[in-house]
Order: structure tokens, then C-alpha cells, then sequence
């Protein structure tokens, strides 16, 4: 089973965003996660009875939500988390805490031609705990997918995020639902 995980709290009192240019700018933790896994739900091309799609609670707090589905997870699962980074790149995307080569070499077969950054750690300088610390208990197939903000500490400013590193990140986990047979 692939199950896409992204948490739907978010510490902001209001919300804020525009288009400028090419980017998206706002207050983003954790909206633009939710956006790129809803984005891939409601292209119709993830209809798989072996996906399940999760937006957790209380990322903010305790990570419960994560908790809650961690429950379900087994070893042989593979769990996307879905967040913002701010890892420096000039990449679409950035694949962290990818520890497993099993995992690694599936997505480089799955998303050969896409423009990503993969790490077996998390060299985000703003934040590295995240649901992937709770999730890796379960199985060892977990990678968090990055969406890159720039522009300050995405948990407490408005930050910047490329338009097409949510389309292409949305892509992307489509591409891995539809090759994860080979996995």
C-alpha cells in the first residue's frame, strides 16, 4: 500500500496568499502540502485501490494524526509525506529522509526525467522533525517530499513556493502510485 500523508493544521491565525509572477506567497505551511496531495487526488489518475490519502491533525502539537495512521502502517508500506522545506535547491522538488536504497533506486526508475534533489537525511535548516520521524517506526519505505519555500521560517512567515514545483511534486506522486508495482 502507498499512503500519502500530509498535515492539515498549520500554525497561522489567518491566512494569506497571492500569485506573483511564477510563485506562490503566503503564509504555506502546511496549505501548499495539502494543495500538491489534493492536486494529485483530483487529477483522476490516482484511482488505485492501493492508495490512501491522509490528511492528519496536530502536526503542530503532537503529531496525533500521524500517530493515529501509524497504527496502520506495515513494514512493507510505503508512506509519502508531503510538506514544505526550506532546503536550498534549484530542483522542482527535494526527496528527504530517504534512508531506504530500496526506496531510492524505485523513485529514481519512477520519476526519471523529473527535476528533484534526493537526500538519505534532512538538510532542511528550518525544521527537521515531521511525520516521517513517526512513520519510520513502521517501515522503513517512508521518504518526506519536499515543496521549497523561500523567503524566512516558513512555520511563522510568508514564504515563497514555485507554482511548478506543486504541479510537478503533484505529478511526481502520481508517476510513483503508477509505477509502484515495480516496487
Amino acid at each position: 500500500m502507498i499512503i500519502i500523508s500530509a498535515h492539515a493544521d498549520t500554525n497561522y491565525k489567518r491566512v494569506s496568499l497571492i500569485i506573483d509572477g511564477e510563485d506562490y506567497v503566503g503564509f504555506l505551511d502546511n496549505y501548499v502540502g495539502v494543495y500538491t496531495a489534493m492536486k494529485a487526488f483530483f487529477s483522476g489518475q490516482i484511482n488505485f485501490d492501493y492508495v490512501r490519502l491522509e490528511l492528519t491533525p496536530d502536526e503542530e502539537i503532537d503529531m496525533r494524526g500521524a500517530r493515529e495512521v501509524a497504527k496502520e502502517v506495515s513494514k512493507e508500506d510505503l508512506v509519502i509525506v508531503i510538506d514544505v522545506t526550506g532546503t536550498p535547491t534549484d530542483k522542482d522538488f527535494v526527496i528527504e529522509k530517504c534512508a531506504s536504497e530500496k526506496v531510492r533506486s524505485f523513485l529514481n526508475d519512477a520519476l526519471s526525467g523529473f527535476s528533484y534533489d534526493i537526500y538519505k537525511d534532512c538538510p532542511d535548516p528550518v525544521a527537521n522533525m515531521d511525520e516521517t520521524d513517526v512513520y519510520r517506526h513502521k517501515t522503513e519505505h517512508c521518504f518526506f517530499l519536499g515543496l521549497p519555500c523561500s523567503g524566512g521560517d516558513y512555520n511563522f512567515t510568508e514564504t515563497r513556493c514555485p507554482v511548478r514545483s506543486v504541479d510537478e511534486a503533484a505529478r511526481a506522486v502520481i508517476e510513483i502510485c503508477r509505477n509502484f508495482k515495480k516496487f
